[in-house]
């Protein structure tokens, strides 16, 4: 492989970590985690439990370089509603087991946590948390509800907000492409600009209209790509402002309250950034 290549890999499979607040890390410390192996990775993910035995589970997903108590909001709001709630690092992003991972390669913990808390009724997922959701439902990932917060269109989307973060050019995203095609097993819809086919899942999109790391034209290209989907632009908010603002609260209590999530769990089956 080329070395110059080989370098921008290593470069996007290891993020820069967004620090936590102090209040976040003695949070964090204070509270009792899960640790979910797959392969030669542990992930660390925070549970947040409903006693009721008919409760629905939610699972959250943040971007690249996040953690999960940057979506402690969001959490709170389906913890009102009366959700389980499941809240993994990916994969590299956990302070206590920094590793390289790429996107793709975040696949298998999506599944390991399916395999291990039953499909998931709701996804919440914010920027690259989308397309590796997507992903992994290509996979065997089970989907019914989805919410889709700054997310990137496709794939190579994604990797071309990276290439422009990391300063650079865009030649290198066809080898990138190619890469990722030859190392994983997955299907070329993938790789296309049409990777979103959340068959009888019901899908809102929402996009900060000032994002300025993932370009709010995503949101549209993703809209044209589900058959259930609700569009929504937040005016006057950006890439991590989305998480907080009050209309993103609101659109997602409206679309995830649990009295009107009337398909039955796992009907569903597959066909930072």
């Amino acid at each position: 492989m080329d070395t110059q290549l080989a370098s921008l890999i290593e470069r996007l499979a290891k993020p820069s970590l967004l620090p936590m607040r102090s209040a976040e890390s003695r949070y964090l410390a204070g509270m009792e985690t899960e640790l979910v192996t797959c392969g030669p990775y542990r992930s660390r993910v925070l549970v947040y439990e409903n006693h009721d035995p008919q409760a629905k589970s939610a699972l959250l997903l943040h971007g690249w370089g996040g953690h999960p108590l940057m979506l402690s909001e969001l959490r709170a709001l389906l913890q009102a509603q009366g959700y389980r709630v499941y809240m993994p690092f990916l994969l590299g992003h956990d302070p206590q087991s920094s590793a390289s991972c790429d996107f793709p390669g975040q696949c298998p913990l999506l599944l390991a946590m399916q395999a291990r808390y039953g499909p998931f009724d709701s996804v919440v997922a914010h920027s690259a948390g989308g397309i590796i959701m997507a992903m992994a439902h290509w996979l065997g990932l089970k989907l019914d509800r989805v919410a889709l917060l700054s997310a990137p269109a496709s794939l190579p989307s994604l990797l071309q907000h990276a290439l422009s973060h990391h300063q650079l050019g865009r030649q290198h995203l066809t080898l990138l492409d190619n890469y990722y095609q030859n190392r994983y097993a997955m299907p070329a819809a993938l790789h296309t600009a049409r990777p979103y086919t959340f068959s009888g899942a019901r899908v809102l999109i929402m996009h900060g209209d000032q994002d300025l790391r993932i370009n709010p034209a995503d949101a549209g290209h993703i809209h044209t790509q589900v058959t259930d989907g609700q569009l929504q632009m937040i005016e006057g908010t950006g890439h991590l402002g989305i998480l907080s603002h009050p209309r993103t609260q609101q659109a997602l209590a409206r679309f995830l309250r649990t009295h009107n999530t009337d398909h039955e769990k796992g009907n569903t089956y597959v066909g930072a950034y």
